[in-house]
């Protein structure tokens, strides 16, 4: 962004007039140590008042590509705001995700509890007690992976706010 600042500074500077100077020296004769010496130099002011719009079209041009700059700037500005937002959602989420998952490991192990209890005194089937095995197995594994989730958004979320990896 500097630099296109520094373009239209540029353009903008042909609206003045340039100065120039240059300074020769030269040496003339037979002897070497004993030459003549000659030194010349020259000044000049250039301001060219007519360019047909030259200069105001370039000052137009940098103005236009620093604007373009800008909006870069703002869009990517945007597209890290966006992404941030969205893992610090993510992390929200499966959050509530794993204390869903560990609300039904809680109620799968109670049923799992009582299929036992019921099938020890005789009351409760070998089904019965099956399925509440499959039910509390299934409910850790889903809590392994709803730990899993939720490791994997604050990692992306350490990602989107530029922290180093651990």
């Amino acid at each position: 962004m500097r630099a296109q600042q520094q373009q239209v500074s540029a353009a903008r500077g042909g609206y003045w007039p340039s100065l120039t100077a240059s300074v020769s020296a030269n040496g003339a004769g037979t002897d070497p140590v004993n030459q003549d010496f000659g030194l010349t130099g020259q000044v000049g002011l250039n301001w060219p008042l007519f360019e047909s719009g030259r200069t105001r079209a370039q000052v137009r041009e940098a103005e236009a590509s620093l604007r373009g700059v800008q909006a870069q700037q703002d869009a990517l500005r945007q597209q890290v705001r966006l992404e941030v937002e969205r893992a610090l959602l993510s992390v929200r989420a499966t959050r509530e995700g794993l204390a869903a998952t560990e609300e039904a490991l809680i109620n799968a192990r109670a049923r799992l509890r009582l299929a036992e209890g019921r099938y020890r005194e005789g009351v409760g089937n070998i089904i019965e007690l099956g399925d509440a095995q499959l039910d509390a197995t299934s409910a850790a594994a889903q809590r392994v992976q709803a730990e899993y989730n939720l490791a994997t958004a604050r990692t992306e979320l350490g990602r989107a706010l530029g922290l180093p990896r651990s």
